[in-house]
C-alpha cells in the first residue's frame, strides 16, 4: 500500500514536472525576444517537446499533452486555433509509433521532430500563402519557413535530452532508504 502510494506521488510528480517543462517551452516559444532567432525565423519549440514526451509518455501521454502545448500555443497565437489539433495528432501518432515500432532514442526524436516540423511548416505555409492568397508565398517559404524547420529540428535533440533527464530524474529511487526498503 505504502510502495503503490510512493508510486503514485512519483507518477503525479514526473507528469507535474513535464507539464511545466512544456509550459516554460510555450512561454519561450510564444514571447518575443525571450528566445533567439535564426535568420529572423523562430524555433517551434513545442513540436519536438510534445514528440519528445510522447516518446516517454507514449500514445495517451501524447494526446494529452498534446492537447496542452496546443492549448497554449493557440492562446498565445492571434487568429488561429489549430495548433491543439495539430499536436494532439503529432503526440497520439509518435507515441503509438514508440508504442508499437520504434524504439526511445534520440535518432526516433530527431526523425519524429523533423517529419512533423515539416509537415507544420509545409501546412503552415500552404494555409498562409496559398489558400490565403498572400503575396511572395516562395520568399516566405525560403526565408521564413524552411529557416524555421532547420532551428526547430536542429534543437530537437536539446529538448529530447531536456524531457529525458525530467523522465528518468523520476524513473530511478536515488532516496538512501530505498536499499533499507528492499531488505524490509
Amino acid at each position: 500500500m505504502i510502495e503503490q502510494q510512493k508510486q503514485n506521488y512519483k507518477k503525479a510528480g514526473r507528469l507535474a514536472s513535464v507539464a511545466v517543462l512544456v509550459l516554460i517551452m510555450s512561454v519561450l516559444q510564444n514571447t518575443p525576444g525571450w528566445f533567439p532567432s535564426f535568420f529572423g525565423a523562430k524555433a517551434y519549440l513545442l513540436i519536438p517537446a510534445v514528440v519528445s514526451v510522447a516518446i516517454f509518455e507514449k500514445d495517451i501521454g501524447g494526446i494529452f499533452f498534446g492537447l496542452f502545448a496546443g492549448v497554449l500555443w493557440d492562446i498565445c497565437a492571434s487568429g488561429s486555433d489549430y495548433y491543439a489539433i495539430f499536436l494532439v495528432v503529432a503526440g497520439f501518432v509518435c507515441g503509438s509509433l514508440l508504442n508499437n515500432i520504434m524504439r526511445p532514442n534520440i535518432l526516433t526524436n530527431l526523425l519524429l521532430s523533423a517529419v512533423w516540423t515539416a509537415v507544420f511548416c509545409v501546412g503552415h505555409w500552404i494555409l498562409r500563402y496559398i489558400i490565403g492568397g498572400l503575396d511572395n508565398s516562395v520568399h516566405a517559404l525560403l526565408t521564413y519557413y524552411l529557416p524555421s524547420f532547420i532551428w526547430t529540428v536542429a534543437l530537437s535533440p536539446v529538448i529530447f535530452l531536456i524531457v529525458a533527464a525530467v523522465e528518468n530524474a523520476f524513473m530511478h529511487d536515488f532516496s538512501v532508504h530505498a536499499d533499507l526498503d528492499r531488505e524490509n
